[in-house]
């Protein structure tokens, strides 16, 4: 049936079959023309045939800004059937969404429901037949249908949902994310010269040969369109060129479709291009009996889709048309568009191309429109009708710059970095001080942790809002948080208390529970008694108070200030009662906040199978918002050594680092090196994790970051420090740890801390002593389950330096089984691989094979060794052969950093 339709392609038929006949997702991409579409209607029917359930869309670019246009598309037709089986709040948000339900006044769309919603329809259709997703011209969906279907991707992999999406590219593809995995990309490429000839001939009835067919195949570049359209060129005017006749090039093409589209009557331009401008005209609109209409379709510039749709026969048809359009009649569509339309976002819109002169009628409109726009979860749209509403604004400057405050806001909410800047710098170009503030403490925000120009960004802001309390207290609240970035949490609490004292003054709740969060961060380690008054006064704030985001940032702190305590099943709750309303509330922002304190209380409740995905979806959602990759590269790196494996947490972390280096994040760079020394200390490379530790305290320090229940690093850092050689050093590290747990009454860490110490005790020569005041604290119990097994892990160490192999091996299955309980298959990993190694060294050194070590390790030479133990310098090599064998070395230096795991 489709053997023409897919000549040259079968290679690639066969491969698109068998990924989709396994599952998962299928992304074809190429140059516009190359076949896609071609393939992806032999595929979408093959399935159809074989009992799929086949939902496709095929958006176009009038539509790229259309919020949702693709999932009334796919879901518009099952959502009759099966959507009274969702529960009652998604059904409710997606009906809104898809324009099937009217919004209550002033209600906003819950993306979060949205994405919920379109994840429970499509596990609801799977569990009946398998489905297939169609997504033809994917470049072109609208961002709010994106977003859902990406985080459906996300969550749905390895089932009966499969994915075929087609992008029109020019280099790698850029919308990877609406397909899940297992995920496969597929490039098509030209076609030879000997498939070309077939397609012509199959196609049209041209028969070339020779140099013409040489010619033709050289100039469409093996592009099937781009021969397509040559070959009806030359249709016209003699199949076979004159060997001296000059063939066009792609770059021409233009010229050639311009010249297929003037041989239509006039009376197709008006019903072609109102269909370009919408894509979607109903029958009363542009009637499939016009005459323009059927003419088009008898010259093949227009198809009729299954659906009944009528369609351009390929997208740079429909482009043409818009960009060949005299101004005059670009502008009578949009406005016959415009009177037809019913959706307000739609009538904007069409509105705003047909009428270029500022109106204040036309900027109310699309002021409104925008509005409605931010309520369906389509914050770039939003801003584009913001930007549009502010140009069209007549002689009321402020009110045009707040249009143009709102339109960076809902960019900056999209995720339009670029847009959101150059909007920025419109407002700062003009002389509406309100507004110039806004769009700094807006460009505040796009730093994402880039310090850079900050400071000065703040001194102009406050210039701009002398005289508005609200406006200066929210420049303090940011010149806070910069304090606390660049030079401690010291030398914030000035800033704090003009933003607080400015707020209380203005009645500006939502500042000052954002001021009151920042300065728990700041009095936590400087007056913990003063930090649980402002707690509690914070919690009083948000109490009752509909969800945003100082009273969910307040909330966070709660459950953070619960864990650090130790009531670990308390900071379970909170954190999960939080999680579910900042989800309800579709707070993207905040989610990512939220999941990576989940990803942390998980940890620590042994539970490192959610930590592990949530700390993933943390990096995920923070990485989709903010305009630096690196803090979420951070929690991805610290999720992998959750649950994940080593190897992928450093190539993250590297990353990440990297990053945090370049734009001089202090903080998250610090957190990173945590991160990436506890992967060295698996990968046995205890020197690098002293060291990446090391600084990782110092910049935590600095800033004032000095409780031990943030981080929990002081005991890793200490045991690499005794285990590299330097005891004295590590003992100093604990010694401080121990006076600031001591301080702010941190008892969960103490473990970890008798772990460390245990460690420094038994490089110190009392081995023995070490592990039996080790396992003593561990007989004591209440411990969190990682610490129980790193302790046991450690236990079992000791108990090797000390001569009992036996009652190391039981510490070391223990640490073992704990892990697995977990769920932390790094840490197990690691620990399995330890206990094969002293089971397959059969036994703890010889007294004599324990001096040479000592001796190899304070750096004496092999005749040295000899003199000092009475031995001949063959004894002591062989001696050494021996010891390298056994522990899997190749050289002194091997040996000295094995003996002193």
């Amino acid at each position: 049936m489709h053997d023409a339709a897919v000549l040259g392609r079968t290679e690639v038929l066969d491969r698109c079959r068998n990924r989709l006949d396994r599952g998962g997702g299928l992304l074809l991409h190429g140059p516009a023309g190359i076949g896609k579409t071609t393939l992806v209607d032999a595929l979408a029917a093959e399935a159809g045939a074989a009992g799929s359930l086949v939902l496709r869309s095929t958006p176009s670019v009038a539509e790229a800004d259309l919020p949702y246009l693709a999932l009334a598309d796919l879901f518009g037709g099952v959502m009759i059937a099966a959507g009274p089986l969702l529960p009652t709040p998604q059904r409710v948000a997606l009906d809104t969404a898809l324009l099937r339900r009217v919004p209550a006044p002033g209600a906003r769309v819950d993306p979060l429901a949205v994405r919920l919603a379109v994840v429970e329809l499509l596990r609801y259709l799977t569990s009946r037949r398998g489905v297939l997703l169609v997504l033809d011209d994917v470049q072109w969906l609208d961002q709010a249908s994106y977003d859902v279907l990406a985080f459906a991707a996300r969550r749905l992999t390895g089932g009966r949902l499969r994915v075929l999406a087609a992008e029109r590219t020019e280099g790698p593809p850029t919308r990877t994310g609406v397909v899940p995995a297992p995920e496969e990309e597929i490039e098509l490429g030209p076609l030879p010269e000997e498939v070309l000839a077939d397609l012509l001939r199959a196609r049209l009835d041209v028969r070339l040969v020779g140099t013409g067919l040489s010619r033709l195949c050289a100039a469409s570049d093996g592009n099937p369109f781009y021969a397509l359209e040559l070959g009806r060129s030359l249709r016209r005017h003699g199949a076979q060129p004159w060997p001296d006749e000059p063939l066009p090039v792609p770059a021409r093409l233009r010229a050639l479709v311009a010249a297929r589209l003037a041989d239509l009557p006039p009376e197709s331009g008006p019903a072609l291009l109102l269909l370009a401008l919408t894509g979607r005209p109903d029958q009363s609109l542009v009637p499939r009996t016009d005459p323009g209409v059927l003419a088009a379709l008898a010259a093949g510039v227009l198809v009729c889709g299954t659906d009944g749709r009528l369609r351009f026969s390929h997208p740079l048809l429909s482009d043409l048309v818009q960009a060949e359009a005299a101004p005059a009649d670009l502008r009578a569509a949009h406005a016959r568009l415009a009177a037809r339309a019913d959706d307000p976002v739609e009538r904007a819109r069409h509105r705003a191309r047909a009428e270029l002169t500022p109106s204040a009628g036309l900027a109310e409109e699309l002021a409104a429109a925008a509005v409605v726009a931010e309520d369906r979860g389509a914050p770039g749209t939003a801003a584009e009708l913001a930007q549009l509403a502010a140009e069209r604004t007549v002689d009321d400057p402020a009110l045009a710059a707040s249009r143009l405050v709102a339109a960076g806001w809902s960019a900056h909410r999209a995720g339009l970095a670029d847009r959101t800047r150059a909007l920025c710098g419109e407002i700062l170009a003009g002389d509406v001080a309100p507004a110039r503030v806004e769009a700094r403490l807006l460009l505040m925000e796009l730093s994402g942790g880039d310090m850079t120009g900050v400071r000065a960004l703040l001194a102009a802001a406050e210039a701009d809002a002398a005289g508005d309390d609200r406006l200066t207290g929210w420049v303090y609240r940011y010149r806070a948080e910069l304090a606390v970035r660049e030079t401690g949490c010291a030398s914030a609490r000035a800033d704090l208390d003009v933003a607080e004292r400015l707020a209380e003054r203005c009645g500006d709740t939502e500042l000052l529970l954002d001021t009151l969060t920042i300065r728990l961060s700041v009095e936590v380690t400087i007056d913990p008694d003063h930090a649980r008054e402002v707690l509690d006064r914070g919690l009083r704030l948000a109490e009752g108070r509909d969800l945003t985001r100082g009273s969910a940032m307040m909330r966070r702190y709660a459950a953070l200030a619960t864990l650090r305590d130790g009531d670990l099943p308390r900071a379970v709750e909170v954190t999960e009662r939080l999680r579910a309303d900042v989800e309800r509330a579709g707070m993207v922002a905040e989610l990512f906040e939220v999941l990576q304190l989940s990803s942390v209380v998980y940890a620590r409740q042994g539970r490192c199978g959610d930590a592990y995905t949530a700390g993933l979806l943390a990096g995920q959602l923070r990485m989709e918002v903010e305009p630096t990759a690196g803090r979420g590269l951070v929690h991805q790196g610290a999720a992998e050594l959750f649950g994940g494996t080593v190897e992928r947490a450093v190539e993250l972390l590297d990353a990440a680092i990297d990053i945090q280096e370049r734009i001089h994040d202090q903080e998250w760079l610090a957190l990173g090196l945590i991160s990436r020394g506890r992967a060295d200390i698996l990968l046995g490379r205890l020197e690098s994790a002293a060291g990446r530790l090391d600084r990782a305290r110092t910049l935590m320090h600095k800033l004032g970051l000095t409780d031990p229940a943030q981080t929990m690093i002081e005991a890793d850092l200490a045991e690499t420090l005794a285990l590299t050689g330097n005891p004295d050093q590590a003992a100093i590290v604990l010694a401080e740890a121990h006076a600031e747990a001591a301080r702010l009454r941190r008892g969960s860490v103490l473990l970890g801390f008798t772990r460390a110490d245990c460690v420094i005790e038994a490089v110190r020569g009392r081995p023995r002593e070490a592990a039996d005041r080790l396992r003593v604290a561990l007989a004591s119990g209440g411990h969190q389950p990682p610490d129980e097994a790193r302790a046991w892990l450690t236990l079992g160490e000791l108990e090797w330096r000390a001569r009992r192999p036996g009652l190391a091996r039981v510490a070391l299955r223990e640490a073992a089984d704990r892990f697995a309980m977990t769920g932390c298959r790094p840490w197990h990993r690691y620990t399995v691989e330890r206990l094969a190694r002293r089971d397959a060294e059969g036994g703890p050194a010889t007294e004599t094979e324990r001096r040479i070590i000592e001796l190899v390790r304070a750096g004496a030479t092999n005749r040295e060794i000899a003199a000092t133990l009475h031995l001949s310098v063959k004894a002591v090599e062989a001696n050494l052969t021996k010891l390298y064998r056994r522990l899997g070395v190749r050289n002194r230096a091997g040996l000295a950093r094995a003996a002193g795991q």
